[in-house]
């Protein structure tokens, strides 16, 4: 590679010099003939590049208008000849830099090193084993009883953190990549120890923060987080199964990371009976939530929902989980579906083609409920849809909003 590299380096040296050189003849013969005489000038191949150089570069003038102006620009044989030759000293510092870089490129990506590292002292100073005897490993020293009960408590404690953790997020945690066995001795098992229990309380922070995150958003929406994860927790039973199932306590940062992990996933579990999913695949909505227009009176009307224009037919889609609460004619919505979600909230689908859904029938989120019509008090193909907090219409979009960010 290097043996490369120097016929690269010296190849650019002399097309670089060559460069220049073509440049500096073609001075130099010009000024050679300029001058005449000399034994210089009576050479015959100073004489062809001088005669080259009259018949190629010769005086030249340029005409320029502008603005109905002309003007007349002259420029000389020789300010031709020393535009070349700067030319060929550009082309001679590119060139140069240029193959330099390709050098050291080369170097760089040589496998071998330049210079080679003489052995290390402890290399050269390990004995060989005799001939016909294999090397004997070093043994490790043997832990004690206390050490030993204690890496067992650890890895029950591992086990425990990755119970939690992975029952809920459904990713295991990360286990720290130790590459070399650990000693057992008082103060590495201590220290593991502190950093084992240091991750369970921030764990059990950041599910508290997420928490809270969350209830921070549902009170937007008019709603009691923790109402929610009561009723969440309502309706639960099975047998009476201890944690941890070995007999033994927790330390207190494992059971302050369950009860936070219990209370995260109540109110998750609340927050998604909140009806934020979006009725329809496509999002072109027609009329938002309040006083608007009424399209058949033009006079000012309440408008107790939104409305979502689509083809004739295409599926509606429940906002939540719930239990189909009506379905059938009402006055002004048509055909309509209502789902109760629970603790007094509903969600409406009205001016449907047809129902899906049966009265009393469980649906869950996404569940297609019905299709798109225009039946009842209606302009045109579209579902109006509501959400009910205690019987009163609320503006739904917070809602979809909030089903649009609950996942980041």
């Amino acid at each position: 590679m290097q043996a490369v590299g120097a016929v690269l380096a010296r190849f650019g040296e002399i097309i670089a010099r060559g460069i220049a050189a073509g440049g500096a003849v073609l001075l130099l013969a010009d000024a050679v003939t300029t001058a005449g005489g000399g034994s210089l000038s009576r050479n015959s191949s100073w004489q062809a590049v001088a005669a080259w150089s009259r018949q190629t570069f010769v005086d030249r003038e340029l005409f320029l208008r502008s603005d109905g102006r002309v003007r007349f620009i002259r420029v000389s044989r020789r300010t031709q000849l020393r535009a070349v030759a700067a030319g060929a000293l550009v082309l001679l510092v590119w060139a140069g830099g240029t193959l330099t870089a390709i050098v050291v490129s080369l170097r760089s990506s040589d496998p071998l090193p330049s210079r080679v590292m003489p052995a290390t002292p402890v290399l050269a100073a390990a004995p060989l084993p005799p001939p016909g005897h294999a090397p004997t490993p070093r043994a490790a020293p043997a832990a004690s009883p206390a050490h030993t009960a204690m890496i067992r408590e650890l890895l029950r404690r591992q086990r425990l953190i990755e119970q939690l953790v992975t029952s809920r997020l459904g990713q295991p945690v990360a286990r720290p990549s130790l590459g070399r066995p650990v000693a057992a001795d008082d103060d590495t098992l201590g220290a593991l120890d502190a950093g084992q229990q240091a991750l369970a309380r921030g764990l059990a922070q950041a599910f508290d923060a997420d928490r809270a995150r969350r209830g921070a958003a549902l009170r937007r929406l008019g709603l009691d987080a923790e109402a929610l994860a009561a009723r969440g927790r309502r309706a639960q039973g099975g047998p009476l199964i201890p944690w941890p199932d070995d007999g033994t306590a927790a330390p207190a940062a494992l059971e302050r990371l369950a009860a936070a992990v219990a209370h995260w996933t109540a109110v998750g579990d609340g927050a998604a009976t909140v009806p934020s999913g979006r009725p329809t695949r496509e999002s072109s909505r027609t009329s938002g939530f309040g006083v608007r227009s009424d399209p058949f009176s033009g006079r000012p009307t309440f408008h107790a929902g939104l409305d979502f224009r689509g083809r004739y037919g295409e599926p509606i889609f429940a906002a939540a989980a719930g239990r189909v609460s009506f379905v059938g004619e009402r006055s002004g919505y048509g055909r309509l579906v209502e789902i109760d979600h629970g603790n007094g909230i509903a969600s409406r689908y009205g001016h449907l083609s047809a129902a899906e859904v049966t009265l009393g029938q469980h649906v869950e989120r996404g569940q297609t409920v019905a299709r798109m019509g225009s039946t009842g008090r209606s302009t045109g193909t579209h579902v109006h849809f509501e959400v009910r907090l205690h019987g009163t219409a609320v503006d739904p979009q917070p809602f979809l909003t909030f089903g649009d960010t609950r996942g980041k």
